[in-house]
């Protein structure tokens, strides 16, 4: 069989897309070109996504990892990896051990070079030294601040050591507080201008290691009544979008990614068989825009207008997954999910599929404990096709090999990308859910919100479950009898008066049995109270060996025992105690005890007349049981006290 041709079921080889928050914009171009590309050369695409870690919760980082675990890579024909962006302790170590273990295909890794993979980097020595020329040479800044990226990411050092290098080549100083080591996030603006405030002069301009940084710092710039390009020059990397359409548009180096994506798939496509391994590197661009002075900044209408669509499709986002929990919180099972989805989903401009693939043995799972995705996962909610794949009021519920990803009948024969991402509370797996998207360059617009509240709404489920479960245990231990299985006497009462109220009713016969152990207080003295626990264990199991259909057998207390059965004539009633006796009676032929398991009976047996009452019939059958106790005692020559 051919390497990667059967892990969707289509026949087609899968390229397997490792990546971290696929919503983001670098992301969704790679997603996007190698989706693009793999459709041109015949491949589908199995894009494994996390969203990563925010915050310091380790279980939470932990649930998100697993995605990495799911696919077979054996199967894959090719994989991209990503890991400059992963941001979960040992995810990227994860991944590295399942390639070297099970992978049999070319490995592609992007922006981050790694030994043994083809690679495909950017000049970053050098993809920064236009840019910089360009504000020295052309706008002819002096005094420059750098803000880089952390310092343990290579990337980041290598874009600082090229504003060094070029500083020096012009004999130009670098001051004081104007190198800024920031985090590539958009959160660090009043830090990083208070720093290059504190010696009470603006520098001429701040050379940003990436967009998100360089609009941050621009963001705040403005709130401190700076102007950019009029006062200060701003420049960035990387050339997002959001970028394009902030005012003043970002002056940047363009990165194209989509080109880099293209050149991944080609390299797979390349060493399909020689898996040999080389070093591309992706093509840059400087554009210098707005931010640094050479655009007119441009204020017309449209530019305002889409970023003001998109603040208010982000705002209605909002509103709707916070609707979405509210209404996730009134459901008690899986099954009533997929309407509320149905409510929601378009909120994902361009799907076409949707499924939420849950673990087996959902109510299993020990939480709080790190799990697997089972061998055999279920589809329990599908959208295919923009369908609805629930009929109201049944549970959809499709199980399938964890290897096939999903359904293999959900496939169709053309190329297909499907992006999985983790569904779990903490480190407690539950599933995964998997998207399609109408084309190739419109995926990856998926929301963490949507996930969690997806997440939250199963971990409800399971609680209220849990919850059930603890009170069907207590309120079975709150009617049995802890030592024998049987009732006890709350129990007995509860269910043996409607049976004797229905005999009473439908004039049927109904027997009542007292039983007592014989001996148990010689057999604690003699032998201990472990023994006497064992004597009680034995008539409870003889009780239900001896047991007929429609029989409540109970432990009332002590050594005494109560049994009803409904529909027994008097003959039932003797069989019953020939086959209670025949059991004790085996126990004490093979048990090899010092001493014998011995009870007396007596029973009721009658229609009940309108005066009859549970309590009179057993009273009735403990007169003749305790008739029966004196007879057995003298035949067994045992004191009658």
């Amino acid at each position: 069989m051919e390497r990667g041709n059967i892990m969707l079921g289509n026949g087609r080889k899968t390229i397997g897309l490792f990546v971290f928050s696929s919503y983001e914009p670098y992301q969704q171009q790679i997603c996007h070109g190698v989706a693009e590309q793999a459709f041109a050369k015949g491949y589908n695409v199995a894009v494994m996504n996390a969203f990563g870690r925010y915050g310091d919760d380790v279980e939470y980082f932990q649930g998100e990892a697993q995605i990495f675990d799911l696919p077979d890579y054996s199967k894959f024909a090719g994989i991209i990896l990503t890991t400059d962006m992963f941001n979960i302790p040992g995810a990227k170590e994860n991944v590295l051990k399942h390639i070297q273990q099970e992978a049999h295909c070319p490995v592609v890794s992007l922006r981050q070079q790694i030994e043994g993979m083809n690679n495909i980097l950017l000049d970053e020595p050098n993809n920064m030294e236009e840019i910089i020329r360009h504000v020295i040479e052309v706008h002819h800044a002096r005094d420059i601040a750098f803000m880089s990226g952390p310092k343990q990411r290579e990337d980041a050092n290598s874009r600082l050591e090229c504003f060094k290098r070029l500083m020096e080549e012009y004999g130009y100083s670098i001051g004081k507080n104007r190198i800024y080591y920031g985090n590539f996030w958009k959160n660090q603006g009043p830090d990083v201008c208070d720093f290059f405030l504190s010696g009470d002069k603006w520098p001429d301009a701040i050379i940003c290691a990436n967009d998100n940084m360089a609009l941050s710092v621009c963001d705040e710039l403005y709130e401190r009544g700076i102007r950019v390009p009029e006062d200060i020059i701003v420049t960035g990397y990387d050339g997002e979008e959001e970028g394009k359409y902030y005012q003043p548009a970002l002056s940047t180096v363009e990165v194209d990614f989509i080109d880099m994506a293209h050149q991944a798939v080609d390299l797979i496509e390349k060493h399909q068989k020689d898996l040999k391994c080389e070093t591309v590197y992706a093509k840059t661009k400087c554009y210098p825009k707005e931010s640094c002075g050479c655009k007119k900044i441009n204020t017309n209408f449209p530019k305002r207008a889409m970023h003001y669509s998109s603040n208010l499709r982000l705002g209605n986002l909002e509103m709707q997954f916070s609707f979405m929990s509210i209404e996730f919180g009134k459901i008690r099972k899986i099954s009533e999910m997929p309407p509320i989805v149905e409510k929601y989903i378009y909120n994902f401009t361009d799907f076409a599929d949707y499924y939420l693939c849950i673990c087996d043995g959902l109510r299993k799972i020990e939480e709080g404990k790190a799990n697997d995705y089972t061998e055999q996962m279920h589809l329990r909610v599908g959208f295919h096709n923009r369908m609805n794949m629930s009929e109201p009021g049944q549970r959809l519920d499709i199980a399938f090999p964890k290897e096939d990803l999903i359904p293999h009948e959900l496939v169709g024969e053309e190329p297909q990308c499907f992006y999985f991402v983790p569904v779990h509370y903490q480190n407690t797996c539950y599933g995964y859910e998997v998207y399609q998207f109408s084309e190739a360059n419109k995926g990856g617009g998926i929301y963490p919100r949507w996930t969690i509240a997806i997440a939250n709404a199963i971990e409800s489920i399971r609680i209220q479950e849990k919850l059930h479960d603890l009170i069907d245990e207590l309120e079975n231990m709150y009617i049995h009898d802890v030592m024998t299985g049987l009732y006890n006497r709350r129990g007995f009462e509860n269910y043996a008066r409607s049976l004797f109220l229905e005999a009473k009713v439908k004039e049927i016969s109904v027997c009542v049995l007292g039983i007592d152990a014989d001996g148990l207080k010689t057999i604690n003295d003699i032998f201990g109270h472990h023994e006497g626990d064992n004597l009680l264990r034995c008539i409870g199991y003889a009780i239900n060996e001896a047991g007929s259909q429609g029989q409540i057998g109970a432990r009332i207390g002590g050594d005494e025992f109560e049994v009803i059965i409904l529909n027994a004539e008097e003959e039932d009633a003797k069989r019953w105690v020939y086959k209670f006796e025949r059991s004790l009676e085996n126990y004490n032929q093979k048990s090899g005890k010092l001493y014998k398991v011995h009870a007396s009976v007596g029973y009721r047996v009658g229609i009940p007349n309108p005066g009859d009452t549970l309590e009179s019939y057993m009273k009735e059958s403990d007169d003749i049981m305790y008739q029966n106790k004196i007879k057995n005692k003298r035949r067994r020559n045992e004191p009658l006290r």
